[in-house]
Formats: C-alpha cells, structure tokens, sequence
C-alpha cells in the first residue's frame, strides 16, 4: 500500500511539474511598425498609450464617419481595403483603430487583465474626434463577429451614435471544424487555466485546413500568416472576452439608437437564435434584421449584403440625429421597425 502511495505521489508531482514546464505558450510576433509614408498616426490616450488609427476620408463633402470596431485579433487596415470602400461608397469618411496590443498599436500581445482599456480607448478617441460633437455628423460603428460586443458596448459610452451595423453577432455560438477546441484542447486549456492563466495558449484564427466553409477557411488562412493581427491568447483574456460577449444581451436593452443586424444564413459559428435575441431587446425601435443567403461567418456576408448595407446608411444619413439621454436635446429620432 505504501510503495503504491508513494508512487502515485511521485506521478502528482511529475505531472505537476510537466505543468508547469510545459504552459510555455506560443509566443505572438513582436509589435511592427507602420512605414515611413504610410497613411495613419498615432493618439495617445490617457495612461500614455499610443494607439494607431488609419481614416479614410472620400474627395468630397463628408457628413458621416463609419467607425469599424475590431476584436481582440485587431485588424489590419490595409487587407479590409474592401470593407472600408464598401462602408465609404466615395461619400462616407471611414476610421479604422488598431486595439491596443494589436497592429501597430502599443500594448500586451494576447493578455491582459481585462478589457476595460481596450473599450476605454475606442470610447475616447472617438469622444476626441473633431466630428463626434458636430449635431450635422452622423456617427457610426460597424462591429463584425465578437467586435459586435464591443461595438454595443461602446456605443452605448458615447454620447452620440446615430446607428450601428452588427454582422453575425456571437451572443450564442455552434461547435465548428477548425474553429471549435478540440477536446484535447479543452483538457491543455484547463491546464493552462490553472498554472498559467496568462500566458498565451489559444488560437484564435483557427485551423484553416478543416474550415469546411471555402470563404471562411481562406480568411483563415490569410489572418493566420497576417503580422498585424495576434493570433494567440491568453485563458484570462478569453475569459474577459467571453464576459463582453454574454454581457451584448443586456447591452442591447439599453441601445437607444438605430440598428442593422445582418446574419450569414450558412454561418457555421454562430447560432441565428442568439441574433434573434439580441434584435428582439434592442430598445430602439428603429431596427432592422436581414438574414444573408449564401452568407459564412466571416465577411461574405458583408460583401453579399452590401447594398443592404450602403442603402441603410443612406436612409439613417437622411434622419435627424438621434441623440442620448445624457444630450440635453430632446429628440426621439425615427420609429420605424422592421423585421425580416
């Protein structure tokens, strides 16, 4: 009996230390910088960080600025070149904000305590924006898979947003090939959750190889080779990020501004019925829910729906500005629902 205690002990503490000596992560590449010419600048919010933002301003009178929000993995300005022309259609000013710990951004690769800074810092360069206080300037954000979460929860900081466009919101999820842990991952996961919660473990731009959607698994592909974007992260951080994602329900009740929610009828991530929810507490009235035929999870669903898109914000351009209750004039904005 002793000799078999004795041994089981001896195999606890080797698989302790296996633990430990293994949780060494995947380490993200460093931080790289814009080109000498290249288009941008940077602002530094308030605890010094600098932060890179990129605006595409059209050759003509603007009276609108489309801010497109970013999740954890940051983005890169340069390959969305599609969405922001897409999102501008020559008329509308687009600004696109590298997170911090992301692009060209300053800031942690794949960890950090929470998201408070991350969200802080997209409420505050848009509160300093030359535009944000301009009563004849539209403002709004366009947020796609978890930035959808950030997005409400930003908009709903401002003190002016005038509509928000959200594709394929996670707020309930499907388990897919490529993009769901495997269960070997879930058990390495739980490892690192308990000896290394900050060290970064979990791929978020996921197994291109066994995406069975052929649009979804070619963005994959791209992000997974793309420097600007962090691929992996931290167990603490996932954990943060799922904390804004459940939290777009609630969000949602208080959204007192326009909506278009668009959801990619062969989206192999998200479940429609959580988009149902979100769109069915969506307290502002004026809202509208297209379900895109053919549409994935990535950004098929925004090309495809692009004149739904481009025509929503020509419509909410021609609507007085619908301003917050924290805005001492009154005006309601636009009632008018509706449901597809």
């Amino acid at each position: 009996m002793k000799v078999i205690s004795f041994g089981l002990s001896q195999f606890a503490i080797f698989s302790f230390i296996f633990l430990l000596t293994s949780c060494s992560g995947t380490k993200n590449p460093i931080r790289p910088f814009p080109a000498e010419n290249e288009a941008g600048k940077f602002i530094t919010v308030r605890d010094g960080m600098n932060i890179f933002v990129y605006e595409h301003v059209p050759d003509c009178e603007i009276k609108c600025t489309i801010y497109i929000v970013s999740g954890i993995t940051g983005i890169n300005h340069k390959s969305e070149k599609d969405l922001i022309e897409l999102l501008s259609n020559n008329v509308n000013r687009v600004v696109v904000i590298h997170p911090r710990g992301t692009g060209y951004s300053e800031g942690e690769r794949g960890d950090n305590s929470d998201l408070s800074d991350f969200i802080g810092d997209y409420t505050e360069i848009i509160k300093k924006d030359r535009y944000s206080s301009d009563r004849n300037h539209k403002i709004f954000l366009f947020g796609h898979s978890m930035s959808c979460a950030i997005a409400v929860k930003v908009a709903n900081e401002l003190h002016k947003t005038d509509g928000i466009i959200l594709v394929n919101p996670p707020y309930r999820l499907k388990s897919s090939k490529g993009m769901s842990p495997s269960f070997k991952d879930y058990l390495r996961y739980i490892g690192y959750y308990i000896f290394a919660p900050n060290v970064p473990v979990v791929n978020m731009a996921g197994d291109p190889s066994i995406i069975e959607n052929d649009a979804d698994r070619r963005e994959s592909e791209k992000r997974n080779s793309d420097p600007l974007l962090v691929k992996y992260f931290s167990m603490n951080y996932m954990n943060e990020s799922k904390k804004i994602m459940d939290a777009i329900y609630e969000n949602a009740r208080h959204a007192d501004y326009p909506l278009l929610l668009l959801y990619g009828e062969n989206d192999m991530i998200v479940d429609s019925s959580g988009c149902n929810d979100i769109f069915s507490v969506w307290k502002c009235q004026d809202k509208e829910y297209k379900i895109i035929n053919d549409g994935s999870h990535g950004k098929s669903t925004v090309l495809k729906g692009s004149e739904i898109i481009k025509n929503w914000i020509y419509d909410q351009k021609a609507v007085n500005p619908v301003l917050s209750s924290k805005d001492p004039i009154d005006n309601p904005g636009r009632i008018n629902a509706v449901v597809y």
